[in-house]
């Protein structure tokens, strides 16, 4: 298997354990997702001649925003953590317009007076989003 096709069956594999019954399961799986992305922005970085990370397709990147996202209502406070951890490494490495559909989404759930409880959660990844996005 090619080096690009066992990255995309490993983020697979990750997105859907961050789905688990088991809180276990998905802290483990979003701090090796949030792992797996530092990786790829460190080699995506990389001017050095060592191969580098393949890039992660359009399609995968929606999967992991969306799945970073839900995490941040997840019921364990731990996994929520990591989540946004992984949102910090996420803006740095997806596609703009992906960043833009993060804030929106953060700037929803902010002002979502039904989750009043994860308040705290969304203002925290909204910090990391304008504290984390490079300017251009």
């Amino acid at each position: 298997m090619s080096s690009s096709g066992s990255n995309a069956v490993t983020l697979n594999a990750l997105l859907k354990k961050t789905e688990h019954y088991d809180k276990d399961e998905r802290y483990m799986a979003i701090s090796d997702l949030c792992e797996a992305l530092k990786r790829h922005a460190a080699s995506s970085t990389s001017y050095s001649s060592s191969p580098s990370l393949p890039l992660i397709d359009a399609s995968t990147e929606r999967r992991i925003c969306t799945a970073v996202l839900s995490l941040l209502d997840d019921s364990s406070n731990d996994v929520q953590t990591v989540a946004v951890k992984t949102l910090g490494v996420l803006l740095t490495t997806v596609q703009e317009e992906l960043v833009a559909e993060i804030a929106d989404k953060l700037c929803t759930l902010v002002l979502d007076s039904t989750k009043s409880d994860l308040h705290d959660v969304y203002a925290i990844g909204l910090t990391t989003l304008i504290t984390k996005i490079p300017l251009h």
